[in-house]
């Protein structure tokens, strides 16, 4: 009985060390594990194309060209699938980001071309232009996170901002 007490007792001070050993070997094991899978040409091509319609939207002042750029963009980002969930999530918020900033360069394209002399109109563009460029800048900075790009502001850009002197 003796030596079992002696065995258990061994056993039980080796224990900790035999853990340590045990852990230090796995973690070469684990630390091997498959990672995310690596985007593909499309996931890339989506990526650029989220970053090129955000330099656009930033860049251009002239809105019929902006709104033919975005028809393009968003014919393109259509066509495209992307391979890894993260990059179908944000192409599917990059194109409701862009689509809902086509509809608000729509709205001021309305604004300058139909509402002169109409306050109602003109309000109810103005609005409408608002609420699309501020959906479709928060959808598109979304979009930007699924891919890790921080977009920053895009709503104020003064390019695009509504001004109900004279559009």
């Amino acid at each position: 009985m003796r030596k079992d007490a002696r065995h258990t007792r061994l056993a039980r001070a080796r224990l900790p060390c035999c853990i340590a050993l045990c852990l230090i070997g796995l973690a070469p094991v684990t630390g091997c594990r498959p990672s995310a899978p690596a985007p593909g040409p499309a996931d890339l091509s989506i990526e650029r194309d989220l970053r090129r319609g955000v330099e656009e939207i930033r860049a251009t002042r002239d809105r019929k060209k902006l709104h033919a750029e975005l028809v393009r963009l968003l014919a393109h980002l259509r066509r495209t699938q992307a391979t890894t969930a993260s990059a179908r999530r944000g192409r599917e918020l990059a194109l409701e980001g862009f689509e809902a900033t086509l509809r608000g360069v729509r709205s001021q394209l309305d604004f300058i071309e139909n509402d002169s002399g109409e306050v109602a109109a003109a309000t109810r563009d103005a609005k409408r232009a608002d609420h699309y460029l501020r959906r479709g800048a928060n959808r598109l900075r979304a979009a930007g996170q699924a891919f890790g790009i921080q977009i920053g502001e895009l709503k104020r850009n003064p390019h695009l901002e509504m001004h109900t002197r004279g559009g």
